[in-house]
């Protein structure tokens, strides 16, 4: 049976890693052309402005020794971001654990549940309960099944199956730009960037609110718009009630939130701390569910190799600053890119790291990968153009999460419309003025930080 010719098919681009190698070799050749040149750095590790200079001997391997930079350079970018893989891999492994325990799926079901008789209530608090999961850990591939639990729902109540992919889609979305606490975003950006993990989570919350509200307005008035006469013999589907167990799960959670929250505020906890708390919690979920150690180890290393991808392009990624601060260029590239934007007011720097991630996510969408991609260069360029590496960061999550609701690139979207039947021509016809609304509320936050001196 051919395909439909609006069947959602995501287009053959290279692969992010083999994008990644790609951009590895270009700095070596870049590193053959380009002068090597170095700035002066204070005792945290910032740039100060003004101290740039152009190294007055020749630096960095040339000839089969670049052969064997280049081919070094993934490996020893592994080992000098050690600690964050591992917080990936552990970190997404606790998160399959707790999954498997069905703790967050009945959660979320009891409330789409109880809201099902409720229909003006039904979109804006399901939307609540995604974007919260989308803020404190990264909910992406978890709202396809979902979906496949919304299409009846809506239907029922009189809307077509794209509600069924935008109400968990587009509140998860939002929850994930404007997180505070996703540790595979805003986590390994602060990390990357030299920031304390998760400081800057009072105004971080504040962005979360705006983009939730704008998210649940903008998907009520396309639910309006798309409504007809409720389907009424659309059976609806059984969730299953929430165990003890589960409940204990989701205690045990919370408060191994509520640890790494004091962790990093009384004992300046790192990457490899907040790690141990996520492993504990993992295995004391294990315990509560009455998961055997088959099972667990299985669901552990399947979440680890679910983010297995996102660990190897952080790694290659820093391959990258590796070879490129072997060969003196990384500070130059900076010192060139800071003088194009000299004379540029903050805000339009801000703005211009905003618009330079957007695009990048439709290349990069894995945002661990973006983040060890960007943060390295976007880093260091605040400091040079007047901005507070919070702004970066902000910048970053900001470009890297609203584009995920839209870019072919990305398998969850994709996924989520093959699952409710919807067409990737029809949403985009129904959400491309979500990405402006999105985009305004960007810039908007963005003018809130600088205002504030977000830092």
């Amino acid at each position: 049976m051919s395909a439909l010719p609006d069947e959602p098919r995501p287009p053959r681009l290279p692969h992010t890693l083999v994008l990644i190698f790609g951009l590895l070799c270009v700095v070596a050749l870049l590193g053959s052309l380009v002068p090597g040149g170095s700035y002066a750095r204070d005792e945290a590790g910032r740039v100060l402005p003004s101290t740039f200079a152009y190294d007055t001997t020749e630096t960095g391997p040339h000839g089969w020794g670049m052969v064997m930079a280049v081919l070094a350079a993934p490996v020893r970018g592994l080992v000098q971001s050690a600690d964050i893989v591992a917080f990936i891999l552990v970190v997404g492994g606790t998160f399959r654990v707790i999954e498997r325990s069905g703790a967050l799926e009945a959660a979320i079901g009891r409330v789409v549940m109880r809201l099902r008789d409720h229909d003006r209530l039904f979109i804006p608090v399901s939307m609540l309960a995604f974007a919260v999961g989308g803020a404190v850990f990264g909910m992406s591939e978890e709202v396809i099944p979902f979906v496949l639990l919304f299409v009846p729902l809506v239907r029922g109540l009189g809307y077509p199956p794209i509600i069924a992919v935008a109400v968990p889609m587009i509140g998860a979305g939002v929850g994930f730009a404007g997180a505070m606490l996703n540790p595979f975003t805003v986590g390994v950006a602060q990390a990357i960037a030299g920031l304390p993990p998760m400081s800057g989570w009072g105004y971080r919350t504040g962005v979360w609110a705006v983009m939730c509200v704008v998210g649940i307005v903008y998907t009520q008035r396309m639910a309006r718009r798309l409504r007809r006469a409720p389907a009424q013999d659309e059976a609806l589907p059984e969730v299953a009630p929430m165990t003890r167990a589960q409940a204990v799960v989701l205690a045990l959670f919370a408060g191994g939130i509520g640890l790494v929250a004091a962790g990093l505020a009384l004992w300046q906890w790192y990457v490899i701390e907040i790690a141990a708390v996520f492993l504990g919690i993992g295995i004391g979920a294990a315990v509560v569910a009455r998961m055997d150690s088959h099972a667990t180890g299985e669901a552990f290393t399947e979440g680890a190799a679910m983010l297995l991808p996102a660990g190897l392009v952080v790694g290659l990624a820093r391959g990258i600053v590796v070879l490129a601060a072997d060969m003196h260029t990384l500070d130059t590239v900076l010192h060139a890119t800071a003088g194009a934007m000299e004379g540029l007011a903050p805000m339009t720097s801000a703005v211009g790291m905003f618009g330079f991630q957007s695009v990048l996510n439709i290349l990069v969408p894995s945002g661990s990968g973006q983040a060890a991609l960007t943060m390295p260069i976007m880093a260091p360029l605040a400091d040079l153009v007047g901005l507070s590496r919070q702004v970066a960061v902000l910048a970053f999550q900001l470009g890297d999460g609203f584009t995920n609701l839209v870019t072919p690139t990305s398998a969850v979207l994709m996924g989520s419309l093959h699952a409710a039947g919807v067409g990737y021509g029809q949403w985009l016809r129904e959400t491309w003025a979500l990405q402006a609304w999105l985009a305004v509320a960007g810039v908007a936050v963005l003018a809130g930080a600088l205002a504030i001196g977000f830092a």
